[in-house]
């Protein structure tokens, strides 16, 4: 598990750092592991309604539902991610299905990432 924070965090650079450092991880995994059969990937959430996101709202000093409202604000889906969106991309890149995916980053957040 990566994150969209993994292109660029001022305010977190250090979790930033340790999220890019994964999609190295990820890319490098997949081509050591593909002639073994071996698909490595990674997915990268946006704004996902979890532990971290009501903690980021109190350290703000607000309240989680305004925080997700402002969150959907500047997310081109209108919405703030649920655990399911997550699960289901994770359930994709189990399945047989995804054989032939392997090295990418899936990012799942509502729409396009820089």
């Amino acid at each position: 598990m990566s994150s969209i924070s993994a292109v660029g965090d001022a305010a977190r650079v250090d979790y930033a750092s340790a999220k890019a450092g994964l999609l190295g991880f990820t890319k490098s995994l997949a081509l050591q592991l593909g002639r073994h059969g071996i698909t490595a990937n990674a997915i990268a959430p946006g704004f996902v309604v979890s532990d971290m996101t009501r903690t980021s709202a109190r350290r703000l000093g607000l309240g989680f539902e305004e925080f997700q409202r402002n969150a959907a604000q500047s997310i081109p889906v209108g919405r703030v991610g649920q655990p399911e969106d997550i699960a289901h991309t994770a359930s994709y890149l189990v399945s047989p299905g995804a054989g032939f995916v392997s090295g990418q980053v899936i990012y799942v957040a509502g729409g396009p990432v820089d």
